[in-house]
């Protein structure tokens, strides 16, 4: 099977947790994020993530490929039940156009897969810029604003249940509360408390996720 993502996608980054947590065996492909032919050939429509069965078969929508591949793989990889999520998501949406602004234009100068060629890159920033309502130099000019609302953010975060606490498990509340705070992890100067770190990287070991720190501008 094969799993079409982008790499600094959050949504994306859901289906890949469950699958590495489950020990699935499948295909990673980077899509170029200007590639509307492969999604508009497997589901209609432009969109990541795509999960291409071995029959051929293929679908969308990173929480229903979430569920569908946690009845698959490893059986003693459980997934335990949400609930706890609330206080995250309220926070996130909160800070959601500081999270923006610091974070779509470091993801294009990471240099991710996604973003190998010209036009890829163009068709991101173009769609970006517009939904910031600025250029990215402008929202790198302006870090230091944008840093301070998120640390404020960050700094008040209730602490996640670890994994270390469930038998080294994982729960669906980890598919909502983990990928932002890894894309935040390419933020120079952003400071995460200790309690988050040790989310992270339980999170991180367990599902293979990659974090961006040593990347962080």
């Amino acid at each position: 099977m094969r799993l079409y993502i982008y790499h600094h996608c959050p949504f994306c980054l859901r289906a890949v947790m469950v699958a590495n947590y489950k020990d699935i065996d499948h295909e990673t492909v980077f899509l170029l994020n200007d590639d509307a032919e492969t999604g508009q050939r497997l589901i209609g429509a432009k969109q990541v993530p795509i999960l291409e069965k071995d029959d051929g078969s293929a679908m969308a929508e990173s929480l229903d490929i979430a569920r569908y591949l946690a009845t698959l793989g490893n059986e003693q990889r459980i997934i335990r039940d949400g609930g706890d999520s609330q206080p995250f998501s309220q926070a996130y949406d909160g800070a959601s156009h500081s999270i923006s602004a610091l974070f779509y234009p470091r993801a294009l100068a990471l240099g991710l897969p996604e973003f190998m060629c010209d036009d890829a890159c163009h068709y991101f920033r173009v769609k970006k810029e517009s939904a910031l309502g600025m250029s990215f130099d402008q929202a790198m000019r302006e870090s230091g604003q944008h840093l301070q609302i998120v640390q404020g953010m960050i700094n008040s975060l209730p602490a996640p249940q670890l994994p270390s606490d469930h038998s080294h498990s994982i729960s669906w509340d980890d598919l909502l509360i983990f990928p932002t705070l890894r894309n935040l992890s390419m933020v120079e100067g952003l400071n995460f408390p200790p309690h988050l770190m040790h989310y992270l990287n339980e999170i991180d070991s367990l599902c293979g996720a990659g974090l961006y720190f040593d990347q962080a501008l």
